[in-house]
């Protein structure tokens, strides 16, 4: 840990300290906003009078270290025991690019992130704030992480190959994608942080106004640190009691992009088997649309339609008494599962938004989530009670092995996490609205973003104002921080006489950090 603190403050005093005529030209860095558009693809195209060398071999890369402390209440019912108070986070990166004539193209983008974290507060027996051991958490493991790791051939002129891992990003949305089934969620307070893809194959066809993709991608069933030991099938030498199965996991996907009257628009079809979630062979299809007016205002909209749902609901029977919950678990009935996969409802998540632009690159935007899956109050109000039973009986003593088996795995998440995340958006109810406010030079060298994360079912939600600051043309400064709004707890559930909104579950009531970036 001191390693880690002086190192900080030798790369901090480097960059305040060095004389600005030193500054190298900026290889990397935080990226201006531009307009939410679909990722339409481009060849490059060269001067052909212009002798072009045969390959060109690009590096660069950062050094990030961040600090981050907050507080977590131990009396919310997700438990707070795996919730750190301080955790360190130093991740070196490097990309590599490569091009050869105009035939193909290479991308590498690899990191390796070394992670720790401190601190760790729970209830004992008597229902007391306690400060638990030190302990290993997943989530804060340190891991080599590929982000993408591809490459392009040129078939012809109107014609591309693509393999390896991808972020592949059709829908325009700016803090959440509800039509991308293929990557791992981004985080909707910083969109830019993930950049980690999926192992795919791609076949596109770009024309002058349309172009056809054709994607196959592939689950990551194992890995190690973060490197790739098994995709599609699990791995026969898989340990005892990690998850495996005999099916395949995988998604395909196809994709026709046009360009009418100046509006960008997509329709996608996918078909996933257990790629993402518990679908299988599950279709869906998916419509975006993106337009600018007057060169300030983009307009956009993602839609996403499906039948049945892979959410896990609670059995509201199963949660009219805690011992009701346990004969449902003894007679072979779980008390959360994913009862609707098979439904043939019409679900459809939707996104819809506009963000406008104003003088020196400010701009500010808001979009509207709609997700159908999520809960309506009552199936929330059995989330709740599931979610208090289970509090109830861990302080009882119950084996933790009995209470997954009984109350099951009732938060989603994602099956690939991609790169850390500061924060991981996982919509439990229907309806939401994302705020974004960014001035990325304010006063020469200071970028200002701020992001509200509002559940409009009950009000809760999340604050994210980040300040950044480029000392020089290598490094950025950052701190920020992530603000709990507890909500209007008379809009949420009941559940024994109080109140319960979607952000008032979660331990952690703020957060703050401090990061440093340098470039090279």
């Amino acid at each position: 840990m001191q390693v880690r603190i002086l190192l900080s403050i030798t790369l901090a005093g480097w960059c305040l300290g060095s004389p600005a005529q030193a500054d190298p030209e900026p290889v990397s860095g935080p990226a201006e906003p531009t307009p939410a558009v679909a990722d339409e693809p481009k060849i490059e195209v060269r001067d052909t009078a212009e002798e072009a060398p045969l390959l060109s071999v690009r590096s660069s890369g950062f050094l990030d270290m961040r600090w981050t402390g907050g507080y977590a209440s131990v009396g919310h019912l997700v438990p707070a025991n795996d919730t750190p108070h301080l955790q360190e986070l130093t991740e070196g990166n490097v990309q590599l690019k490569l091009s050869w004539a105009d035939k193909a193209q290479a991308l590498v983008d690899a990191s390796f992130i070394h992670q720790r974290a401190w601190m760790y507060w729970g209830q004992n027996a008597a229902g007391e704030r306690t400060r638990l051991a030190d302990h290993d958490v997943a989530t804060f493991r340190p891991a080599a992480l590929i982000a993408e790791a591809y490459g392009i051939y040129n078939l012809g002129e109107r014609l591309n190959l693509t393999l390896g891992k991808k972020r592949v990003l059709w829908g325009p949305g700016l803090a959440w994608n509800p039509t991308d089934l293929l990557n791992p969620p981004k985080d909707p307070t910083d969109p830019t942080l993930q950049r980690a893809g999926a192992w795919l194959a791609r076949l596109e066809l770009p024309m002058d106004s349309w172009s056809l993709s054709l994607v196959g991608a592939a689950k990551t069933t194992r890995q190690f640190a973060g490197i790739p030991s098994g995709l599609v099938w699990y791995p026969d030498n898989q340990p005892a009691g990690e998850t495996r199965d005999d099916r395949p996991h995988f998604a395909l996907a196809a994709r026709l992009y046009a360009l009418v009257a100046e509006t960008d628009l997509n329709a996608m079809f996918y078909l996933t088997q257990l790629y993402n979630d518990t679908f299988e062979y599950k279709p869906r299809l998916g419509l975006t649309a993106s337009h600018v007016f007057w060169n300030a205002l983009e307009v956009h909209a993602e839609v996403l339609g499906q039948l049945g749902s892979s959410r896990t609901y609670v059995d509201g029977d199963c949660v009219s008494s805690l011992g009701k919950a346990m004969v449902c678990f003894s007679s072979g009935k779980p008390v959360a599962r994913t009862s609707l996969a098979d439904d043939d409802g019409i679900r459809v998540k939707a996104l819809a938004g506009a963000r406008y632009q104003f003088g020196e690159n400010a701009a500010i935007s808001a979009e509207y989530f709609y997700n159908a899956e999520g809960y309506n109050a009552e199936q929330f109000g059995n989330f709740v009670t599931a979610a208090s039973y289970r509090q109830q009986a861990a302080k009882a003593g119950v084996p933790i092995d009995v209470i997954s088996k009984t109350f099951g795995s009732m938060m989603p998440s994602a099956g690939d996490p991609g790169s850390p995340q500061k924060f991981a958006f996982e919509p439990l109810r229907r309806h939401y609205l994302f705020l974004t406010y960014m001035h990325p030079q304010l006063a020469d060298d200071f970028t200002i973003n701020t992001v509200v994360i509002l559940g409009l079912a009950d009000g809760s939600g999340q604050v994210a104002p980040q300040l950044t600051w480029s000392a020089r043309a290598w490094c950025n400064l950052s701190a920020g921080a992530f603000i709990t709004l507890p909500g209007i707890e008379s809009r949420g559930a009941q559940v024994g006489g109080q109140g319960y909104t979607e952000y008032g579950l979660q331990p952690s009531l703020w957060r703050a950090f401090a990061s440093i970036r340098v470039f090279y």
